[in-house]
């Protein structure tokens, strides 16, 4: 019988894609069909075989193990967040604001000066600093400080509460002046007026009780302002006046040129300044340590040159009397030089002693019984750390009380 060319189809899905296992027996490869070939009549006989389903190559016990994995994956990352989450606040508190309880940060120091105690002849560091606290609600608790420090030692006289409200409310800066050694002043927000009790380390506010007597501020005090050439204050009233308070005498003028006057007949001058005696227009003039001489009887005024020869880079003078001259001044002309301390007897002009050079400002200055007591405080370089520098009468340094920058 003859035989028809025809393509061997699939009778399962109808493919011609096909492998031959033996002799007329083949296997879809489309559908895995296994069929052969009658060679009397075509007959297609077709085996199909369902695939099993591909099976993981874990043991059948392990079926659901990648599930039981994640699983565990996120419950570890879970406890691990919130232990953390427990134990940071202990350790991160310190450098930032919590919102969920109080928090209190460091004292905030605004304004300092050094002093000596009228009682003992130590010197004293005296820091006006305020405390913060953060609530809940955004809202903050404040309580000003005045703390008092022993800088020989650096340990803590007292730190007192300040209850004055426009003090506390505003955290003004204080501005210190020295009219005799039991005699300090500060100002504060350029209304209050207080004095610095130098034997029992306190500052007291003075605006009512100094200014009382005077009809020319029974308005009420708008502006204190200390004179920087005069021993007085400048006083505003509330009406827009102008009055000047000497404190060491207890006067008041009602005019500059009253106030004048009475400096000019009250007061013998003498003090030491950096200045010169040549020609205001002289572009060669140096600058020169001047005794300055004025009396009140004769109207005389004397100044002389009590160094002679010397050159002075940038003086500024840090405490005076009549026997010795304590000031800083730069090593060399260059910008930001180191500087250095010195003494001078005020009589001879003679140079005493001089530190060492070094890189500081340099503010208050007092003498003590054994020698004196300079405030500093330094750049960048050393991390802004200042202090006290306590100095014995020979120039050397007795201690050196350093705080850091947050202190």
């Amino acid at each position: 019988m003859a035989k028809d060319i025809k393509a061997i189809q699939c009778p399962k899905c109808g493919s011609t894609f096909k492998k031959e296992i033996k002799p007329d027996f083949y296997q879809c490869q489309n559908c895995q069909t296994e069929y052969y070939l009658d060679s009397d009549d075509i007959h297609h006989y077709h085996h199909h075989e369902r695939l099993p389903p591909i099976q993981s190559s874990a043991p059948p016990g392990n079926a659901r193990q990648p599930l039981y994995i994640l699983l565990g994956s996120v419950a570890f990352i879970c406890i691990i967040y919130f232990v953390v989450a427990w134990i940071r606040p202990a350790n991160h508190t310190a450098n930032t604001y919590s919102t969920g309880s109080n928090y209190k940060p460091p004292r905030s120091y605004s304004s300092s000066f050094v002093y000596t105690n009228t009682a003992t002849g130590k010197p004293v560091y005296l820091r006006v600093g305020a405390d913060y606290t953060y609530k809940d609600d955004k809202k903050y608790g404040k309580e000003l400080h005045m703390v008092f420090n022993d800088p020989l030692t650096g340990g803590l006289i007292a730190d007192r509460i300040v209850n004055d409200e426009v003090l506390t409310n505003n955290n003004c800066m204080l501005a210190f002046k020295t009219y005799s050694p039991d005699l300090t002043y500060a100002i504060g927000c350029s209304t209050v007026l207080l004095q610095l009790d130098t034997r029992n380390n306190r500052l007291i506010n003075i605006t009512q009780s100094e200014f009382k007597d005077y009809k020319q501020l029974s308005s009420g005090v708008a502006k204190l302002e200390f004179d920087y050439y005069k021993p007085m204050i400048n006083v505003i009233n509330n009406e827009g006046s102008s009055c000047y308070y000497f404190p060491t005498i207890r006067k008041m003028a009602d005019s500059n040129d009253e106030a004048d006057h009475i400096w000019k007949k009250q007061f013998d001058q003498h003090y030491f300044e950096f200045g010169n005696m040549g020609d205001f227009f002289d572009q060669q003039k140096e600058m020169q340590l001047l005794e300055v001489k004025y009396l009140k009887q004769t109207g005389q005024n004397i100044r002389r040159n009590l160094t002679p020869g010397r050159k002075y880079f940038n003086p500024e003078m840090l405490y005076q009397d009549q026997d010795k001259l304590l000031f800083v001044v730069n090593t060399t002309p260059a910008p930001d030089p180191p500087v250095s301390i010195q003494l001078v007897d005020a009589k001879t002009g003679k140079l005493l002693w001089a530190l060492a050079p070094d890189r500081y400002n340099l503010y208050s200055a007092t003498k003590w019984k054994h020698g004196f007591a300079v405030e500093y405080r330094k750049g960048a370089e050393a991390d802004y750390v200042h202090g006290v520098l306590v100095i014995s009468d020979a120039g050397k340094i007795v201690h050196n009380y350093q705080l850091s920058r947050t202190e």
